[in-house]
């Protein structure tokens, strides 16, 4: 009786052997599997891949830095630039005597974004054609403006650019 208990343990402790056994290679198998993919996220299987990945990650962050401050200061220049160039244009033509056929004078007005510029205006009469130029400073002129180069700084300071979004 004792040797069929002891026979009994043996063959508990076997099957208990087993089943670790078996344990064992299925989560042996599923530590593979998880290597394989640990690997292959981080590009290697040296423990210095993902350090050299973080490395040429924070140097390409502050690449982009770098670029994105220097394009920040050029598009600066950039907008100063332009706000100062010729953006704003209107012509007005009207006929300042009555005997000339047409219109064929006009009242040029140039301006930049601050309204700043000038107007050219051209009188075309039976004599000959004379050309007068003012200079415009935020919307004002120091000369005497007739209505027309009035007319013509109006609505060139009414024209704003239209941006899509």
């Amino acid at each position: 009786m004792m040797y069929l208990r002891l026979e009994m343990l043996i063959l508990v402790v076997l099957a208990i052997a087993c089943l670790a056994l078996c344990l064992c290679i299925a989560l042996f198998w599923r530590l593979i599997k998880i290597s394989r993919r640990l690997d292959s996220a981080l590009g290697g299987t040296s423990p210095s891949s993902l350090e050299s990945q973080l490395s040429q990650y924070f140097t390409r962050v502050q690449e982009t830095d770098s670029r994105l401050t220097s394009l920040a200061d050029q598009c600066e220049k950039l907008a100063i630039t332009s706000s100062l160039a010729s953006q704003k244009i209107s012509i007005v033509r009207f006929n300042p005597f009555g005997d000339t056929g047409g219109d064929q004078s006009f009242c040029l007005a140039v301006l930049d974004a601050y309204n700043s510029g000038y107007v050219l205006t051209s009188i075309h009469g039976r004599q000959g054609t004379r050309v007068y130029v003012k200079p415009v400073d935020y919307g004002k002129s120091k000369y005497n403006l007739s209505e027309e180069e009035k007319t013509a700084i109006s609505q060139a300071a009414k024209r704003t650019p239209k941006f899509k979004d």
